[in-house]
């Protein structure tokens, strides 16, 4: 019996972990990167140049990576600023062909349209909005939440098996 207590005892902190984990990060991680990406939509914009223009590779778990290197120059009201953000959130892939796709569009000297914080103009991005992986950012967190739940609710069925159990045999 001893090893079926500490066996939900782990599994309901487990859960609870899960539960708070994944909405201490969407509310605190998440809902930030998606008030920015959709605030971003309506940022004034400015005209830049692009300054630079490369792909950066790394190792990731023996995996080479890549990733756009790239940086911006723009003014606002007099003041000039450098960027290198294209979207919300930046990303890295396995594939050279899809950062060489997407560097294309930011060749060296291209004039570009930047979207800039109207509070904070050292904020800056070329690509405003939501893209694919502020969605996995906002409902990944959510996700832990559903299974912390779903991990709860085995717990409760467990603990209500238990008593059950504890129930019909006191009654023999």
């Amino acid at each position: 019996m001893e090893s079926k207590q500490s066996s939900i005892f782990a599994s309901f902190i487990f859960a609870l972990i899960f539960i708070v984990g994944g909405w201490l990060f969407y509310n605190h991680v998440s809902q930030t990167i998606v008030d920015e990406a959709n605030a971003s939509k309506d940022w004034p914009t400015v005209q830049g140049i692009v300054n630079f223009s490369d792909i950066r590779s790394s190792i990731s778990d023996g995996t080479e990576m890549y990733s756009v290197d790239l940086s911006y120059a723009y003014t606002v009201q007099g003041e000039n600023y450098t960027g290198d953000r294209i979207s919300t959130i930046a990303t890295s892939t396995s594939s050279f062909s899809e950062v060489d796709k997407e560097l294309s569009k930011y060749p060296e000297g291209e004039l570009v349209t930047v979207y800039y914080n109207s509070e904070a103009p050292s904020i800056s991005m070329l690509e405003p909005g939501a893209g694919f992986f502020t969605y996995v950012i906002t409902y990944g967190p959510l996700l832990f939440c559903l299974v912390g739940l779903l991990m709860l609710l085995q717990v409760l069925k467990k603990v209500g098996l238990l008593m059950l159990a504890l129930f019909v045999s006191m009654k023999n």
